[in-house]
């Protein structure tokens, strides 16, 4: 069976996988890469196949003819052009480099957009023509597939359901309730609401999802608030996003998704209409969250974008 190289690019992390065609993982590396700018992402990932080829080495003892990546941001995945974040910054042919290094067919997408494919492919979309995947990470976005193909819209932002304002808000965003970032985000801007809160000693730092999950579940109120919060807004984010595109499912992934206790609330939060017409209703992902990214690098890889498009 062919195999690819699967890379996964996160905020302080990459991995590399070698995968098989029916996204059965062979081998994986995890390799730091710390806050880099997007030219070194890119040398990074060289190194760690290179790092990955020395210390594994390949099923089939050659290395793969094909690569997939998944990136956070605008990708063109036409052109392999990672594009711009802000004015200032410069168009990256990411395709280009890492062909020009590795000599293997290499692919790339936003990570979220490659991963609804893997979703659709290999997970709990497989056979859905009209699904929303959102991922509820350290931000909060989604990718959208509406009668067999994927959204992107005119420049690629389609599906950056973090940026919505459903409260009306100045510069209140849904990333901010319903998200890592939020979350953290959100234990400094209460602290003086709750200062006797379990939460007030980890407020210094990033608070991660996990501690407001466990701190809820011993009764701490801000927990609570910012647990609440984040299952009303997710349910508000189902409840329109259904009403826009009527999706077969909801599929949850990313790693605030724990269990289904979480998911049980969050599909309470959602509108009785809405529900309605959600066929499937909101399901977890049916990929392993850890190494969702790298099914969807796979997926690139193997050419199952092309049928999206």
């Amino acid at each position: 069976m062919e195999t690819c190289i699967a890379v996964d690019i996160g905020g302080t992390k990459m991995l590399v996988a070698e995968v098989r065609e029916n996204g059965q993982i062979v081998n994986i590396k995890r390799y730091p890469t710390g806050k880099l700018g997007r030219e070194e992402i890119l040398k990074r990932v060289v190194q760690g196949v290179y790092a990955y080829e020395s210390e594994i080495g390949w099923e089939n003892g050659k290395r793969p003819k094909r690569m997939g990546t998944g990136i956070n941001g605008l990708i063109d995945p036409v052109k392999g052009v990672w594009k711009k974040h802000n004015e200032n910054d410069r168009e990256i042919a990411v395709t280009e480099f890492v062909e020009r290094e590795l000599g293997v067919k290499c692919y790339a997408d936003n990570d979220v957009k490659a991963t609804v494919i893997a979703e659709n492919k290999f997970g709990a979309g497989t056979g859905c023509r009209d699904m929303v995947y959102i991922n509820l990470g350290t931000g909060l976005s989604a990718g959208i597939i509406a009668n067999g193909k994927l959204i992107r819209g005119s420049d690629g932002f389609a599906g950056e359901i973090g940026f919505m304002n459903l409260t009306g808000g100045e510069g209140v965003r849904t990333e901010l309730r319903v998200s890592g970032m939020g979350m953290s985000h959100q234990t400094k801007a209460l602290l003086e609401r709750y200062p006797e809160s379990m939460l007030r000693n980890r407020a210094g730092g990033i608070v991660k999802g996990q501690d407001v999950f466990q701190m809820a579940e011993q009764g701490d109120e801000m927990a609570c608030h910012i647990l609440d919060e984040m299952v009303k807004m997710t349910g508000l984010v189902i409840s329109n996003l259904t009403c826009v595109l009527s999706p077969e499912v909801v599929i949850l992934g990313g790693g605030l998704i724990t269990d289904n206790r979480i998911l049980e609330r969050i599909t309470g939060a959602v509108t009785q209409k809405a529900r309605a017409h959600l066929e499937k209703g909101v399901i977890l992902t049916g990929l392993q969250t850890a190494y969702a990214g790298l099914m969807g690098a796979a997926a690139i890889a193997f050419g199952y974008q092309q049928e999206y498009f």
